[in-house]
This record gives structure tokens, sequence and C-alpha cells, in this order.
């Protein structure tokens, strides 16, 4: 990729949220790069961004929920993001940009600002959900977030999370998906089904989960035209 000026750099984990960003950034100066929901991966794109000259970085697709309040297809605009609550020393990232904030919010109509929580392994199970919600107060955990705020942090750039609920707070992930998600970002549709199919009491809720999921994505298609306007590189001056 050529050098890139004002443009604002967007890390995703998944192929179909990197699609929904691209749709709805139209002819918008912003750059997108897929995670495969790897934060080491998710750090060394939001690295590239940023040397390449980027003006802001956001972590954008779908999350669990950490929140009970919350159900599918909720979004939330993460103001902050936590990580590794074990060391004090790398609890909260950089605040978001309150320019960048402002403009999200204004265009996100009815969702939730808060702060969302960034893990390097999946989050299965509802106890460590509720665990991870009482100790940190974050609404929403996803698996690039703490490493594009980090980079941004470190290149002092304005950042911000832009996720969508797809597994609420009182639902487990099957274990059937809990290695859906190729390095590429695609799913491993086949694979998964095989899966269930030899435990196929899974099965109600894997369907459950491609439900939501599809709700997150919708959500997340209906906000971001905005959202992507309010934070366009001629408004995220920093």
């Amino acid at each position: 990729m050529s050098a890139v000026q004002r443009v604002v750099g967007v890390v995703c984990g998944l192929k179909s949220e990197a699609a929904t960003v691209e749709k709805a950034a139209g002819g918008l100066n912003f750059c997108v790069g897929v995670s495969g929901a790897r934060a080491a991966e998710a750090r060394a794109i939001a690295r590239r961004f940023a040397d390449q000259g980027a003006s802001a970085l956001l972590s954008v697709g779908v999350s669990g929920g950490l929140d009970t309040k919350l159900r599918p297809g909720d979004v939330v605009i993460g103001d902050q993001v936590i990580s590794d609550i074990a060391r004090p020393s790398g609890g909260r990232s950089r605040a978001a940009n309150s320019c960048l904030l402002g403009l999200a919010q204004e265009a996100a109509v009815n969702a939730i600002c808060g702060p969302v929580y960034g893990s390097d392994a999946i989050v299965q199970t509802t106890e460590e959900k509720a665990r991870l919600h009482a100790a940190t107060g974050a609404l929403a955990v996803d698996m690039e977030s703490h490493a594009v705020a980090e980079i941004a942090a470190e290149r002092d750039l304005p950042f911000l999370a832009i996720r969508a609920i797809a597994d609420p707070a009182e639902r487990a992930l099957p274990p059937p998906a809990m290695d859906a998600v190729a390095p590429d970002g695609s799913t491993r549709v086949v694979a998964t089904l095989v899966k269930a199919a030899l435990a196929p009491h899974h099965f109600p809720a894997l369907i459950r989960l491609g439900g939501d999921s599809k709700a997150a994505l919708s959500a997340l298609e209906r906000v971001l035209p905005n959202v992507l306007k309010g934070v366009d590189p001629r408004a995220a001056r920093g």
C-alpha cells in the first residue's frame, strides 16, 4: 500500500466486519485491515497504518456483551479500553480523543458509550463475562481494541472502538464456535458444522449465535455510514 495522509486506519477481526466498514466508508478516506481475531496481528496492522501516516485509529466489529442490559445488535462506542487487569501499569488505554468521541456519539443515535475490554483470548463462558464486568465495568469484550488502542497511545493518535454486540452476557459461546475464525478473518463454516454434527446438542446455540452475529453486523451497517462521516480525516485532527 502506498503511503497515506490524513487517512483513518480501521482494524477489524473478521472479513465480514471489514466488508461492512468498506461499504459504509464509500468514498471516504479510510483504510481497513483484518486481524483474524488475533491481537498481535491487530497490533501489527495498527502500527503499519500509523507508520503510513494515519490520522486516527479505529477498532470496529462485533463483540461479546459483558453488561446484561445489552442485547444483540446494540452498539457500543468505546471511550476507553481496559485490558489485563492483573497488570496495574497495563490497565487503561489513553482515552479516546474527545472531539472524535463527540462526533461519533452524535452520529450513532442510540449507541451506548462506555469502556470495552480487550482480551488476547476468547471469553467463552457467562461466568467469565460476569467476572470481567464486575471487575472492570466494561460493557463489551473483543480481541482487537486493546491492541489498536495500544498503538494509538504509543503514537499519540486519536482512537475509538465501535463495537456491536453479538453474543450477550448471559449466553456462552458454543464450543464448536471456538475455532471458527481462520487467520485471514474468514469463517471456517464447514469445520464448525462438522464439530457441531459430532455434538448436535450445540446446534441450537450455534444457530442462535449466527442470528446474533447477523444482528450485530446489521447494526454496524446501519450506524457506520454516519459515524464514519463524523470521524473522516477532515474532522479527526486531534
